[in-house]
């Protein structure tokens, strides 16, 4: 064996340690669902057509089901997010070129095996936009050159200007606007899609370039557009059908919903919207800032849904999507000199209280006008995080600490002046900062950088729950609990707690991000997180 083969036995052997997040996960433990941004690349299996997006990962649509199915990310072992070609050889080995280099499966799902640019010696600056094969070997191709690799070991075996035998291209990116009228000019586009046979018109009117064109082997034409939405044609219908598997945003600040979710995030440097989430039912809908009107342009941080309408809390702004008229509207909010954002919102009869970082707002349900009320005096000009209802009570959870108010008698208490403690309860050392709520059953739980502690709903009881040392003492994002198990979301990342056995796991993978928000349903945990929409099946 030569002295490259053996390089590359190693970095393959390097790769597959760090492939997944661990070996006792199966590939689809870990699933990242994020904002796909362009079609690069599409290839064909005789069960899936593979999509190579530019920020989503590999999706994966099942032709046999019409459906999709878990997108293959860094969750499963990829380097990047950002796939420029893909390529279903005939042997079954999945082969994909991300920036960082060429990755494949044998399994077409985990144990990526992957190979640097530098082993490939690809020139600084060079992108590999197709990845084919001929009877022999695996070919790349760049702007310039072509680098026919080993399909068994993917060494490099020859570079050249042009392949030297016949090869079959799964499809690449398109570097020139196409003239789509020979594709196009006998079928009909549904779901309001219109075409002037150089680009695609989306029903709200904008203009969707066509990034990449395929033919799978019963000879259907596949369109992958700009967006994330890619065409599958019919040749008997004579028809082009959306599809798409897109979050809105990939910077997730919140969840709402017991399943499907209304999910909000932060502004990047690509479209952003809201998005309507139900994998289940395979509705992935978009709602994207400025094509829709009345809806501003705005980082979403918080979310509640108040049956008829739903409204997402942003920068000194709400927006208020009503659901049976299908219509948005922005309202902007005065709470501060500074820039603020809402944390959190409830719902108490016809007001609706909004937690922000400077303060506290009250509005009309009705109107969205600002109410008065002592309340927004006594906290004004300090964080609050998060806010929740139960029965008459309401709990303040603020950088000044943890506060009580009661509705009844209208009187606020704080941590020490509410409810019984038992002779072994232990104040938390740090009497501010609470950041997190969640609740469970009959106790409310509530975290700070010094503990988690849990109020009873029915005894009015405080007790201790978590030690800051199991989660480092840092600041939390987020709480959730499923019986036994408590989940803590820290800038660490995930603290898996029992506190029965009293055992924990950390998980703080690289794909995972910043976890800031939660919600656990079944055996599955949500994480909303700085990359996306990530789920874990952690029973």
């Amino acid at each position: 064996m030569n002295l490259c083969r053996y390089l590359f036995l190693f970095f393959s052997f390097i790769s597959i340690i760090f492939s997944q997040p661990e070996n006792r996960f199966s590939p689809f433990d870990w699933v990242q669902y994020r904002q796909a941004g362009k079609v690069n690349s599409i290839s064909f299996s005789e069960r899936y057509a593979y999509l190579g997006t530019e920020l989503g990962g590999l999706q994966r649509f099942n032709i046999l089901s019409n459906r999709f199915e878990e997108s293959i990310t860094r969750a499963q072992g990829l380097k990047s997010n950002t796939i420029k070609a893909v390529h279903r050889a005939s042997n079954g080995v999945l082969w994909v070129a991300t920036p960082m280099g060429i990755e494949y499966s044998l399994s077409e799902e985990g144990d990526w095996r992957f190979i640097s640019r530098d082993i490939l010696q690809l020139p600084f600056g060079a992108v590999i936009y197709r990845i084919g094969e001929s009877e022999q070997d695996i070919w790349l191709e760049t702007s310039t050159l072509v680098y026919r690799l080993d399909p068994i070991t993917g060494v490099v075996t020859g570079v050249m200007s042009n392949p030297d035998v016949s090869v079959l291209w799964s499809s690449g990116l398109i570097s020139f606007q196409t003239d789509l009228s020979s594709l196009l000019f006998d079928y009909s586009i549904l779901d309001g899609w219109l075409t002037d046979f150089r680009s695609l018109f989306s029903p709200n009117g904008k203009q969707m370039k066509v990034t990449t064109i395929a033919k799978n082997r019963m000879n259907d034409v596949w369109l992958g557009t700009e967006d994330g939405t890619f065409f599958i044609g019919d040749n008997t219908m004579k028809t082009f059908s959306p599809y798409i598997f897109s979050l809105a945003n990939n910077d997730i600040q919140d969840i709402e919903g017991k399943y499907p979710f209304w999910i909000g995030g932060r502004l990047s440097e690509y479209t952003s919207g809201v998005s309507y989430f139900d994998s289940d039912r395979n509705i992935y809908d978009q709602y994207i800032f400025n094509e829709n009107i009345n809806m501003d342009r705005l980082s979403i941080y918080s979310i509640i849904n108040l049956k008829d309408e739903i409204w997402f809390g942003g920068e000194d702004a709400i927006l208020v999507y009503n659901i049976k008229k299908d219509f948005w509207r922005t309202y902007n909010i005065n709470i501060g000199t500074d820039k603020s954002w809402i944390n959190s919102f409830i719902n108490i009869d016809d007001q609706i209280w909004l937690a922000t970082n400077n303060g506290l707002i009250i509005l009309n349900k009705d109107d969205k006008s600002q109410l008065d009320n002592e309340l927004v005096d006594y906290f004004y000009n300090n964080s609050i995080y998060e806010l929740k209802m139960t029965n008459d009570h309401i709990f303040i959870a603020s950088e000044a600490g943890l506060f009580i108010f009661d509705k009844q008698i209208n009187k606020i208490y704080d941590l020490k002046s509410f409810g019984y403690k038992s002779k072994d309860f232990i104040f938390p050392s740090d009497h501010f900062n609470y950041t997190a709520i969640t609740e469970n059953n009959d106790n409310l739980y509530f975290a700070n950088q010094s503990g988690i502690i849990s109020f009873n709903l029915i005894n009015r009881q405080w007790s201790n729950v978590v030690e800051p040392s199991i989660y480092g003492s840092l600041e939390v994002k987020s709480i959730v609990l499923n019986k036994e198990n408590i989940f803590i979301a820290t800038v660490n990342g995930l603290t898996q707690y029992d506190m029965i056995n009293n055992s924990l796991e950390i998980f703080n993978y690289k794909f995972i991000g910043d976890i800031n928000d939660m919600y656990i349903k079944g055996k599955k945990i949500w994480l909303g997180t700085s990359e996306g929409l990530i789920s874990f099946q952690y029973k």
